[in-house]
């Protein structure tokens, strides 16, 4: 893949894994109408979900290529594996939560073993692991901000409504054969560039 041109600042980085185009636009079309019903400040653009596994924070341009490279070399050969959405929940106070997210099922081993080859590569070129427990999950929605508190049976009666009525999101697995780097693009929507996406195979 022919890399972009890099910009002369600093680049807000993240590592992660991009799903796939059918499974962002159903679970788009999901958002876009539970939005109505769940009174969150800011719903995630559907091209920008992602399950992250690093987390990288501003890099200086000249650190790219090298990046790329080291995650070339660290992922090259590393088995695909399936995963699938499953239940979704919230992060922050039961009654005002700061994230509604999706999470995650499936071949849970090599993702969580995937984060560790990621986090070993980046480490000789400065980049830190984060010290909490790895969560991997889907972020949706950000900061609530209903009149009443929230409601996880809310959440899940209008889940049950949704399953009756579209195309189903949960449990249909896909398969990551390859990781992406992101670029923050702060006040746009999607807020996230595709800087470079690497293939395992």
């Amino acid at each position: 893949m022919e890399q972009r041109e890099i910009d002369k600042g600093p680049e807000r980085l993240f590592i992660a894994i991009r799903l796939p185009e059918q499974l962002r636009d159903a679970l788009g079309q999901r958002c876009r109408r539970l939005a109505s019903e769940l009174k969150f400040s800011k719903w995630v653009h559907a091209e920008d979900y992602h399950i992250t596994l690093q987390f990288l924070g501003d890099t200086a341009p000249e650190k790219i290529p090298a990046l790329i490279e080291a995650l070339k070399t660290a992922t090259t050969g590393f088995p695909p594996f399936e995963l699938s959405l499953q239940n979704w929940g919230t992060f922050g106070p039961a009654s005002s939560p700061r994230v509604l997210w999706g999470g995650i099922t499936g071949d849970l081993l090599p993702l969580h073993d995937l984060q560790r080859v990621v986090t070993s590569a980046t480490l000789p070129l400065g980049f830190a692991t984060e010290e909490r427990k790895y969560s991997p999950h889907i972020t949706l929605a950000r900061k609530y901000k209903g009149d009443s508190p929230y409601s996880s049976e809310q959440l899940q009666a209008l889940q049950s409504t949704e399953l009756s009525t579209d195309n189903k999101v949960e449990n249909v697995p896909w398969t990551v054969d390859s990781l992406v780097i992101f670029v923050t693009r702060m006040h746009k929507s999607p807020m996230y560039e595709v800087v470079e996406n690497i293939s395992f195979l």
